[in-house]
């Protein structure tokens, strides 16, 4: 592959790390710098020959990105400008997914970005772990987030920077176990990963990992690619440098919100909430970006604090934008569902899928989200379901 084919993949790749960056940046205008980048480049890929790849999960996407828009038309929204936002994110989605599908589709492009990410996701980790123990409620160990226990790295919500680990994880787990020169580096980008998560105390992030990585491993079982007695060998190598790693960063913290869960009454109240907004606007839904506004119409508990998501994506996204909405994303899972576990390094979007199941990844933080459709992308671009050894 020539290096002006290679250019808009690595400048993609690049708005993606500046998304994950500057996501403790105040305000939108970080996030306004990523999308004029992924709309040049949209309006870039319009005018360049090559053929546009295009496939299934695309049409349900493509819905739910026209769906904000239809409700400004039809005036079904409670806040017009939240849902002019979410009108403009859920484009960016779009665009993002379509560029992965189309700029990463061979496999030499595809393999530098599982790369890349998975680099990136070993610094990042590392820069969050060391923060987390000297520098607490630092973004980047630069900036005082006002936050004590949930600041890692550039994240300041421990939850979503799990969400964002599970995406990288099997790529990285991938790598390990097909990467015959670099098997050592992307082992130890694993550990430091894995150890990270445990680091951060989230209870959903950590039961998370722990089960993609016992998923990516019986996928790597049970395909023809990889050598069986090679990849037991590597597991019991990998046990042994995690059970190291979570020594080192301790799982006192995590262990310890295990068995002090609370009632989370906030919680349970937030989605009692929510399935009250889908039986008052079943179809039409109050309108995307507008949750927090009507989430007061419906509470039934007040603990003086403000409440800005439903810790229930898909229960969110049913109460905004209807049962429509809904639908149009959990057929989009569906249509990716099966590439992303033939692809295998795919699987976090499935694993991020079911974190947004109690939390909401997708919410709040729209270049976490981004990352999401990218890698829905790359995963859906792998025509053959197994990639040939890099």
């Amino acid at each position: 592959m020539t290096a002006p084919r290679r250019l808009p993949a690595v400048f993609l790749a690049l708005l993606l790390a500046w998304a994950v960056l500057s996501l403790g940046v105040q305000g939108r205008w970080a996030w306004a710098i990523f999308q004029i980048g992924v709309f040049a480049m949209g309006a870039w890929r319009l005018l360049v020959t090559r053929p546009l790849v295009l496939r299934a999960p695309l049409v349900p996407l493509a819905a739910a990105a026209l769906w904000p828009l239809l409700q400004l038309a039809l005036g079904t929204t409670v806040y017009r400008g939240g849902t002019w936002v979410a009108a403009l994110d859920w484009g960016t989605f779009l665009v993002v997914f379509v560029l992965a599908q189309d700029l990463i589709r061979d496999t030499p492009e595809r393999h530098g970005f599982l790369q890349a990410a998975a680099l990136f996701g070993m610094c990042v980790a590392i820069l969050a772990t060391i923060g987390e123990f000297a520098c607490p409620g630092k973004i980047l160990c630069l900036f005082d987030s006002g936050l004590s226990g949930e600041v890692m790295g550039p994240f300041v919500n421990r939850n979503q920077y799990c969400a964002w680990i599970e995406l990288l994880l099997p790529m990285s787990l991938y790598l390990a176990a097909t990467h015959s020169r670099r098997r050592a580096l992307f082992a130890t980008a694993s550990v430091v990963m894995f150890g990270s998560v445990v680091a951060s105390a989230s209870r959903a992030g950590t039961a998370l990992a722990a089960a993609e990585i016992v998923a990516v491993a019986v996928a790597l079982a049970v395909r023809h690619g990889v050598a069986r007695r090679r990849l037991a060998l590597g597991a019991a190598q990998f046990v042994v440098l995690a059970a190291i790693g979570v020594s080192v960063v301790g799982w006192q913290g995590v262990w310890g919100r295990w068995r002090n869960v609370g009632p989370e009454v906030l919680r349970k109240d937030a989605l009692k909430a929510s399935l009250q907004m889908i039986e008052a606007k079943p179809w039409s839904g109050s309108g995307l970006g507008t949750w927090s506004r009507i989430y007061p119409r419906y509470a039934s508990v007040d603990r003086g604090l403000f409440v800005n998501q439903a810790h229930n994506d898909w229960v969110q996204w049913a109460a905004e934008g209807g049962l429509p909405f809904f639908l149009f994303l959990f057929f989009f899972a569906a249509l990716s569902w099966k590439p992303a576990i033939q692809s295998i390094y795919g699987l976090g979007m499935v694993v991020f899928l079911l974190h947004a199941l109690v939390d909401y990844p997708m919410q709040q933080r729209p270049g976490l989200a981004a990352w999401f459709f990218c890698v829905a992308g790359v995963a859906g671009a792998c025509r053959q379901g197994w990639d040939p050894k890099p």
